[in-house]
C-alpha cells in the first residue's frame, strides 16, 4: 500500500466515510465529518499510522489532503 493510499484510508477511518469519496483535493469543505472532532481523530490516526508527531502550528495549516500529504 502506498503512502497516499494509507493517507486516504486514515482519512476515511478517522472521519468514518467511504474511502472512494476521498481524493487529493478533498478538504474540510468537501468531506462530511471533517470538523474539529474529525480533525483530532485524523491527526491521531495519522500519527499512529505514520509514526510521526505533528507540530501544533503545522496542524493548523491542514486544510486539505494535498497539504497533509506534503507535510
Amino acid at each position: 500500500m502506498s503512502n497516499q493510499e494509507k493517507l486516504f484510508k486514515a482519512v476515511a477511518d478517522a472521519l468514518n466515510i467511504d474511502i472512494h469519496l476521498i481524493n487529493i483535493d478533498s478538504s474540510s469543505d468537501t468531506l462530511n465529518g471533517w470538523d474539529s472532532l474529525g480533525m483530532v481523530n485524523l491527526i491521531t490516526e495519522l500519527e499512529q499510522i505514520f509514526k510521526v508527531k505533528f507540530d501544533i502550528f503545522k496542524i493548523a495549516d491542514f486544510q486539505n489532503i494535498k497539504i497533509i500529504k506534503n507535510s
